[in-house]
């Protein structure tokens, strides 16, 4: 029996009522007198009265609700032994790793229909209860109200005595109702007290049952993708597939990076990142791109978060996000991977999945594996919420900048976004934040976004941007450096770059150069100015 299961037996046996009288009537109709009246006609002392015995309209009502849910989890789990049964005939991969999550999913669903029903059974005994609650006050409040009225009916000189009668009466009655009140306070107290237990309960259910669709749903998109359009559209459908359900898997634990563990070029990368004393210009921002993905590798993610304090004493935190490390299926179809792994899912978490579900499928609800890493690493790295926060990131990483400077459920304050090789144009960036945007005119991933620059079918907004200082038809917080791509470019030991147009090392030096070349800016980032007195480096993997 599952801890669900249990807690409904409970709720459903009814034993937390402790033997509280039930009743469907309602005594309170037909209350003589004043106190009737009052009660009929005075609206604050109907409401007074009904949040005194509650209501057991409003009750019922919630017992309705829960039926429908249950109705409805009954009705999927039909469904879903249904589906599972249609899996026995087929074979593959893909169909076994379904039939497994449909085995996952059964038990799930089997226990929302067991606490959603024995919740629903419990909350209409618990209207009953209410319900016999306030019979007997209305009937104590009629009883005193005759007695109060027969007073007056009866001999003058026997009135005093007649009054401490009545005041006996009705202090037996309020003993009474005390003493049932108690009584129920107590029962729906047991009642709380069992829901309240399935919360954690429901919770973990959720979480499981988030994370089984999750996994489900690569295989059938690409299963689907396969039957509409051949193996070029079950690897549409895949890559499709695994980006929803990236936004459906659990949180990556974030540790602080341990450099011992580090191969040795990745260990150079740390330490460089580590000696970097200060910011004296967006440039130091870009070659910190540049070294958090070296230090991430490809194995897993890596996030850095620094505290930089500017010469008048005030600080702003610095992210600097990684880049794509881990291309998914597009390994084995390039080459890179075997084809036997084409569907295997290597360490980081910013991989193709959260680049296609961050550009494709951005939505106010659902965070990528990625954005939650890296907003766990802020946590972890011990940055309170509402702090002032600097983005920056190459490729992927700028595209992560964007969505974390333009989302305003991030918890923190931002003060400015810095990318390379971005495609951002779809995230709707307040005006207020300062950007600044580094694109090679031969790069093709700023495009991705589905504006295309680039003098094969200029932008307007672009072709503005040939100027320096570029025209006002920019919005006044951007600053987009738009460069021709660099040739005969290098890395750090001299070996020729393959792709110049899209490499962290070439964007860092083509800044450089533009600035050193008296290029301008709209912004002031002076403001990034300032010695980094702290440097935290978390990482995570799938």
């Amino acid at each position: 029996m599952s801890d669900a299961t249990a807690v409904a037996a409970r709720l459903r046996g009814g034993d937390w009522c402790g033997g509280m009288p039930t009743s469907g009537g309602d005594g309170c109709a037909s209350i003589p007198g004043l106190v009737g009246w009052a009660l009929r006609y005075v609206q604050p002392l109907q409401d007074w009265f009904d949040e005194l015995l509650g209501d057991p309209s409003a009750v019922v009502a919630f017992a309705g609700d829960w039926e429908r849910i249950a109705n409805y989890a009954q009705a999927v789990s039909g469904q879903l032994s249904s589906d599972r049964a249609r899996l026995d005939a087929l074979d593959g991969r893909s169909v076994r790793k379904l039939r497994e999550r449909y085995d996952d999913l059964a038990p799930v669903v089997r226990d929302a229909c067991e606490w959603s029903s024995a919740t629903a059974a419990a909350l209409r005994l618990a209207s009953t209860i209410v319900a016999a609650t306030r019979e007997f006050i209305c009937s104590m409040l009629t009883a005193a109200a005759k007695l109060w009225d027969a007073m007056f009916d009866g001999n003058p000189l026997d009135f005093w005595n007649d009054l401490r009668e009545f005041a006996d009466a009705v202090w037996e009655l309020v003993q009474a109702g005390k003493n049932l009140v108690d009584r129920l306070i107590t029962a729906l107290g047991e009642l709380v007290t069992l829901i309240v237990a399935l919360i954690p309960i429901l919770q973990e259910a959720l979480d499981r049952l988030r994370q089984i669709i999750g996994e489900m749903i690569p295989p059938l998109a690409t299963g689907l993708g396969g039957l509409l359009g051949g193996p070029l559209g079950g690897i549409l459908g895949n890559l499709l597939g695994s980006a929803a359900g990236d936004l459906l898997q659990d949180d990556r634990d974030v540790e602080e990076l341990d450099p011992d563990q580090l191969s040795p070029d990745r260990q150079r990368a740390y330490q460089e990142l580590m000696d970097h004393g200060g910011i004296s210009s967006p440039v130091d921002l870009l070659d910190q791109n540049r070294l958090i993905d070296e230090i991430s590798g490809g194995d897993g993610t890596a996030i850095s978060v620094q505290t930089v304090r500017r010469p008048d004493g005030s600080e702003y935190t610095l992210v600097n996000l990684p880049s794509t490390l881990d291309w998914g299926l597009l390994k084995s179809v390039m080459g890179d991977a075997a084809w036997k792994d084409l569907l295997k899912d290597y360490g980081p978490v910013n991989d193709l999945d959260s680049n296609i579900a961050l550009v494709m499928m951005e939505n106010p609800w659902l965070k990528t594996q990625y954005e939650r890493a890296v907003l766990n690493t802020l946590h972890d790295a011990g940055v309170a919420p509402g702090s002032d926060v600097v983005w920056s990131g190459f490729s992927q990483g700028g595209i992560m900048a964007g969505n974390l400077g333009s989302d305003p459920s991030s918890g923190y304050n931002t003060i400015g976004i810095v990318t390379n090789g971005s495609p951002t144009d779809h995230y709707n960036i307040p005006s207020n934040i300062p950007v600044l945007q580094v694109e090679h005119e031969g790069d093709v991933v700023p495009k991705l976004d589905g504006d295309p620059n680039g003098p094969a079918n200029p932008d307007p907004r672009l072709m503005q941007l040939q100027f320096n200082p570029p025209k006002p038809t920019v919005p006044d917080n951007i600053d987009w450096i738009l460069r021709p791509t660099p040739t005969g470019a290098v890395d750090e030991n001299g070996q020729p770059i393959d792709h110049p147009e899209h490499n962290a090392g070439t964007y860092r030096d083509t800044l450089r150069d533009y600035i050193n070349g008296g290029g301008t800016f709209k912004n002031d980032w002076s403001f990034l100015n300032g010695e980094i007195t702290d440097t935290y480096v978390g990482q995570t993997h799938e």
